[in-house]
């Protein structure tokens, strides 16, 4: 199992090449972006399928780090982490995906949570320097994942 953050044109790149190992992508956006290009599944790239979110990054109610006003509306919301939480446990794959504008914040600290909740180890996202986790995106996601283990 590998558990990668990306930023959105590394995951387009990824998706525009042939893979043997299946993956799935959790995409994240920003409202207040507008985008060109979004990833997407092929028979060649076996991306099997693509949860899209969107929300903007911030660690509380504020100012996001594009410098826009948010309040707790804007943020990932428990909706979001349940949906998140359903879709990598119903899913068997070799890779999951996680991306957002620049892969650092967003999509760090949701692939931390998954790392930590799967492999009870989230060093390589609080640790080596390329990731700087939105805390708000980690403890949510977290929280969904034990919540569901619990359920089931």
């Amino acid at each position: 199992m590998e558990i990668l953050a990306m930023s959105r044109a590394r995951t387009i790149q990824y998706c525009q090449m042939k893979h043997r190992h299946s993956s799935i992508i959790i995409s994240i956006s920003d409202p207040n972006m507008d985008y060109s290009a979004s990833p997407f599944m092929t028979k060649e790239n076996h991306v099997d399928a693509i949860l899209p979110l969107c929300f903007c990054d911030a660690d509380h109610p504020g100012i996001d780090v594009y410098g826009n006003e948010t309040d707790g509306s804007d943020l990932m919301s428990d909706d979001d982490a349940r949906k998140v939480a359903l879709f990598v446990t119903e899913r068997v794959t070799d890779r999951i995906i996680v991306h957002c504008d620049a892969g650092i914040s967003r999509s760090g600290g949701v692939a931390a949570a998954i790392s930590k909740w799967m492999l009870n180890d989230d060093n390589e996202f609080f640790y080596s320097g390329q990731y700087r986790p939105n805390m708000w995106c980690y403890r949510k996601t977290l929280t969904a994942l034990y919540e569901l283990e619990t359920r089931t």
